[in-house]
């Protein structure tokens, strides 16, 4: 019992999370033999009849019962009702068979599937419901009595033997149904989110004279393909409506789970967008625009898929703000180099179709052979120079958008023929400086040429002037020791050579023409 109400409670909240099922028209189905007569229900279970409020029976579409008498058809005289609103058709023919519908003049309507066979029945076939797990189902409160029934309690729907809700004490029912069922006025009874456990018959016992039997059916049934609704159904929305679209399958068991994707323009797959049975884009923006697509699954032989049909949403906004922008942003650049205009708005949805305006000689009206389609414009030759301006249009629900830049002064500077003797110049230059400096570093390291060796003198003919200028040399050699230098002079008349030095300077390396 507990493992059921722990069941229940993850039903109810995967519930929650992919959005309940509604009642479903699930019709009652009756088994009628071959030449034999049957009674078709007029039970209205559902609003919103597709065939308005003229309180009449259909046959796949068709009317043949209207206001107490047959419509002209196949049946002719085979049809006629009971004292009520139910429809009787005697002399059954295998043809007979196939979908009915009753209208009552509130709107509502209730569907009824007949099956004619030729084999013998030994007892009547209980009229039956086959509802899908998971689901809603309503059962009809029929005035169809068999066998009396063993019952106790009036007013009340059994469930097999055991009642499991009273009409006059609603708040006693104890029964495992309790949370599920909700009864109309007319009697008929609600089950909500159905167990394969439900399947039986149920008996909605009025009084001893007034009751009827039924039998109810639980299946799994593998989800079927879902269909997307949009709200609103425009085929085009303008920025900032919410928007929302609803994915639902008709058929399958509960819980089904839902999963929307979008086209990616640049990949051309589907991407995973959001999951849930609802998706809600609240503001909807240009970027919302594509193709979407939902995928719906449960859990029937293993896992059951199925995948709806593409949905195209257009978001619309007008184009906002046209403005230029350049680039570079000085607005000039030399000849062969090139200055990109973009035109430019800050909104508005595609597609935005540009034009491109050229201005010369100060003249208020573009130049009429000048036009540039494309949303960027790029100059790079000096007779480009100029002024110029852009449109922007686009069309919003219908409305034409356009728009008009300021105009934008755009200069293509020449390039100067003096950089490239400038460039030519400093290149010779610095060769010529490397060169210099090789040079100097080459007569740098360059060893100095030694003087020439003194020629040999005939002292024997200087005797006599050495004897005489012995007191010239004791004085110079006296100053040579105080002042510690070395000096050589030649004289260049006589050809004499003396080393002065404190090492070489005696008395044979003493010559005359010394001061």
């Amino acid at each position: 019992m507990e493992r059921t109400r722990i069941y229940q409670s993850l039903l109810f909240f995967l519930i929650l999370q992919q959005g309940a099922p509604t009642p479903e028209s699930n019709p009652l189905n009756i088994v009628g033999m071959k030449t034999r007569q049957v009674t078709l229900y007029c039970e209205s279970l559902l609003p919103n009849s597709p065939h308005g409020t003229d309180q009449c029976w259909y046959y796949k579409g068709s009317r043949i019962f209207c206001g107490g008498s047959p419509v002209p058809s196949r049946f002719d005289s085979r049809l006629s009702q009971d004292g009520s609103c139910n429809l009787v058709i005697s002399n059954l023919v295998e043809e007979d068979s196939g979908l009915y519908t009753y209208v009552s003049s509130s709107g509502y309507f209730g569907d009824v599937i007949l099956n004619v066979t030729n084999v013998p029945m030994v007892t009547n076939f209980l009229p039956y419901i086959e509802g899908v797990r998971g689901r809603s189902v309503i059962l009809p409160c029929l005035n169809y009595p068999s066998e009396q029934p063993l019952l106790q309690r009036q007013n009340c729907w059994y469930h097999e033997t055991t009642a499991i809700y009273c009409f006059s004490s609603p708040q006693s029912n104890t029964s495992r149904f309790i949370s599920r069922l909700n009864a109309s006025n007319d009697n008929n009874l609600e089950i909500s989110e159905l167990q394969m456990s439900d399947t039986g018959r149920f008996t909605c016992f009025l009084s001893q004279s007034n009751y009827g039997k039924l039998k109810l059916t639980v299946k799994d049934v593998p989800v079927s393909k879902p269909v997307i609704t949009k709200t609103p159904s425009d085929s085009s929305i303008r920025a900032g409506t919410p928007i929302s679209l609803s994915c639902r399958s008709s058929f399958g068991s509960w819980p089904i789970s839902y999963n929307w994707y979008k086209l990616n323009s640049q990949t051309g797959g589907y991407e995973r967008f959001a999951s849930g049975g609802t998706m809600t884009l609240n503001p909807a923006e240009v970027k919302n625009t594509g193709l979407y697509k939902c995928k719906a699954s449960n859990q029937v032989n293993g896992v059951t898929v199925q995948e709806s049909a593409d949905t195209e949403l257009t978001v619309q906004s007008p184009i906002t703000n046209i403005s230029i922008l350049a680039i570079p942003k000085q607005l000039f650049v030399f000849e062969g180099q090139t200055l990109t205009l973009r035109c430019q708005v800050d909104s508005g949805s595609p597609p935005i179709k540009w034009t491109w305006y050229r201005y010369t000689e100060d003249r208020e009206q573009p130049d009429s052979e000048f036009r540039h389609q494309q949303q960027e414009l790029k100059l790079t030759h000096t007779e480009q120079s100029s002024v110029y301006s852009c449109k922007a249009n686009n069309t919003c629900l219908g409305q034409d958008i356009t728009l008009y830049s300021k105009k934008m002064k755009a200069f293509i500077v020449p390039r100067p023929v003096a950089h490239a003797v400038s460039y030519s110049s400093l290149a010779l230059s610095l060769c010529a400086l490397i060169a210099l400096v090789v040079i100097v570093v080459l007569l740098l390291r360059r060893k100095p040429t030694p003087p020439p060796s003194p020629p040999k003198k005939n002292t024997a003919a200087l005797q006599p002037i050495a004897h005489q200028q012995q007191n010239v040399k004791q004085n110079v050699r006296g100053n040579a020791k105080a002042n510690e230098y070395q000096d050589s002079h030649q004289d260049n008349q006589k050809d004499f050579y003396c080393p002065l030095s404190r090492d070489t300077c005696t008395g044979e390396d003493v010559y005359d023409e010394l001061i």
